[in-house]
């Protein structure tokens, strides 16, 4: 798929990016984006249009975080050689799948993150918070577009569970081939907005995609009718410029998301019931057995959604885990193989 926009030169530059060069560096530099990303190659677009920068030694040698990645902007000298990346707005990152520690690292710069899914089985709660988690741990808006809406009689139920996620949360349920799509998604896809989609395989992700860009070259395959699930579409992450003057990042399709360090994140997700957490009787409470527990309490009594709950403990968890430093977890290791010897003494009299 080509880019709509050959050159940055009628995109002015945002007063966040533009405030951080010094007037020598206004004068005596130009700023491109980097719109996509293979390997320790970079794909950059600039006044002069598009153009390919192999990742210099100095930065290879850096960790990833400290890399260059697709959304940053970077700053070039005359010679067309990059001096250093602008303080980024935003980040988005999550583990790998699988059970490595390795972090990969998403977008920078996002304003908005859509999380698609769909009016069908692909709909999951607490796969949507996940979703919400990593928008918020990397201070991008999340707004759930629902497809497939007219596929079923009522998609406002749908809408409802996904705004009593967290209070402020849109959700859109739409048919990603009608007309009016432009319109609907209109106050986030103004001029110099830069916005990501991120779902699950087979929700109807590329065809929004399309849509958007009025485009028919991305790749799109109906979802299995059996499972309503479909497969990647998409196979690396790349930013587009639309018509409206937006960036728009598509990313391939996820059958896991691994949050990475989110403890920020799940903080603003489950708010209500960090607050509910304070009136607690201890200190330490799991929030499962303990008693005097004020989260117990409003499930109880039907004012906190049990599954919320669960969720919340079983992602506090996974963050726990991410945290842990290599000494934590080969202590963790060794105790739990000493209780298992002592469970064999006890019930073989030998280990």
């Amino acid at each position: 798929m080509s880019n709509a926009l050959s050159t940055l030169s009628n995109v002015p530059l945002r007063p966040f990016f533009q405030q951080q060069l010094s007037m020598e560096e206004q004068h005596a530099t130009h700023v491109v984006r980097v719109i996509a990303r293979h390997g320790d190659t970079l794909t950059l677009l600039g006044n002069d249009g598009q153009s390919s920068l192999k990742l210099p030694g100095k930065w290879r040698l850096q960790p990833p975080e400290e890399q260059p990645i697709v959304g940053d902007w970077l700053v070039m000298d005359q010679q067309n050689q990059p001096l250093r990346w602008l303080e980024r707005l935003s980040h988005l990152s999550r583990k790998a799948a699988g059970s490595g520690q390795q972090t990969q690292h998403m977008a920078a710069n996002i304003d908005t993150l859509f999380v698609v899914s769909s009016c069908n089985r692909d709909f999951n709660p607490s796969r949507l918070e996940r979703y919400l988690a990593l928008a918020f741990a990397g201070n991008v808006q999340p707004v759930v577009l629902l497809t497939k809406a007219d596929l079923v009689d009522e998609p406002e139920p749908f809408c409802r569970q996904v705004e009593s996620l967290h209070r402020g949360v849109v959700a859109i349920a739409l048919d990603a081939r009608h007309p009016d799509l432009h319109h609907q998604l209109g106050p986030w896809i103004g001029p110099g907005e830069s916005v990501a989609f991120l779902g699950s395989s087979g929700v109807g992700k590329s065809t929004l995609i399309n849509a958007l860009l009025d485009q028919k070259s991305m790749a799109t395959q109906a979802a299995r009718a059996d499972d309503d699930r479909g497969r990647h579409t998409t196979t690396a992450r790349a930013m587009f410029h639309m018509k409206s003057g937006a960036w728009l990042l598509d990313t391939p399709g996820m059958r896991e998301l691994r949050l990475g360090e989110s403890n920020q994140g799940l903080q603003t997700l489950f708010s209500d019931i960090e607050a509910l957490a304070q009136a607690c009787q201890y200190r330490d409470c799991d929030h499962e057995r303990t008693s005097g527990c004020a989260v117990l309490a409003a499930v109880a009594s039907d004012t906190l959604d049990a599954r919320r709950v669960r969720n919340y403990l079983k992602l506090q968890r996974e963050q726990t885990y991410l945290t842990e430093t290599v000494w934590q977890q080969r202590d963790r290791h060794r105790q739990f193989a000493r209780l298992v010897n002592r469970v064999k003494i006890d019930k073989f009299g030998k280990r």
